[in-house]
């Protein structure tokens, strides 16, 4: 990246973008400060000179984040917000709702959301993010937060989990979903949980009954759920031992820690 140095003319614009809009801003906003003084074009010009030297950073198309002075290029908006500007129409959800609710703290590479529509995977300033489509059912389950002056949709523990078994249903998704059943007990709403689960497929609720009879906890509303069906379930791909109970296959050597 150049060295440069804004302008008078410049750092006015930046700072009058700051005043109006915040941190985060659209192209139309910034038109709208320059219209009286410069043509369409030469907007286009001075936001493309601004970004390429690192004042401004592209968040999607027609909508960029100021950077700070100190850190030119990189950006400082919060990646729940860059994500909720990427698709208005999602919630943030997986690891990230649940670091969100102190239930997870490795570093996060990826925020994963959920849309109702495909949208491809982006990678802003070295975050990926990741949007899952699904059906209308399973759209909500979500609180809005305040983040940098603007609303985010975040995914409660409880969504967020089940989620990751809907979506992601391998070894390490239920081994997550365990520690945070196990870490996090007095956290977790279980009325909740289990209103939620209701909507959700049959494996995801003899998964969560599985591991809720492995954890000690009642799990007599998600057995009132499933015991008239008597069909069976995978809990992962290659899953062979066979829990009556549940009718769920399990893979050989699964095991859920209790302390």
């Amino acid at each position: 990246m150049k060295k440069t140095i804004l302008s008078e003319k410049e750092l006015s614009l930046i700072e009058e973008i700051i005043v109006r809009y915040g941190l985060v801003t659209t192209f139309e906003q910034i038109y709208g400060i320059l219209e009286k003084q410069i043509t369409r074009q030469s907007a286009k010009n001075l936001i493309n000179k601004l970004t390429k030297n690192g004042w401004l950073v592209r968040i999607k198309k027609g909508t960029y984040a100021i950077s700070s002075l100190e850190s030119r290029g990189f950006l400082e908006t919060h990646t729940f917000k860059v994500a909720q500007i990427l698709v208005q129409d999602s919630y943030i959800s997986f690891a990230a709702a649940l670091q969100h609710h102190g239930m997870f703290d490795q570093m996060l590479k990826t925020v994963t959301s959920v849309s109702l529509k495909r949208y491809q995977t982006k990678e802003v300033q070295g975050t990926i993010y990741k949007f899952i489509n699904t059906k209308s059912k399973l759209f909500f389950g979500w609180e809005n937060t305040s983040i940098e002056n603007s609303i985010v949709k975040i995914a409660t523990s409880e969504k967020a989990m089940l989620d990751i078994l809907q979506f992601s249903r391998d070894r390490y998704a239920v081994d997550l979903v365990a520690e945070i059943l196990r870490e996090h007990r007095k956290q977790i709403d279980f009325d909740r949980l289990n209103s939620f689960v209701e909507k959700y497929s049959r494996v995801v609720q003899r998964v969560i009954g599985f591991l809720f009879d492995n954890l000690s906890i009642d799990s007599g509303h998600l057995y009132h759920l499933t015991e008239m069906d008597n069909s069976s379930s995978y809990m992962t791909t290659g899953s062979k031992i066979f829990n009556a109970k549940w009718r769920l296959y399990y893979p050989e050597g699964f095991k859920v820690e209790t302390e």
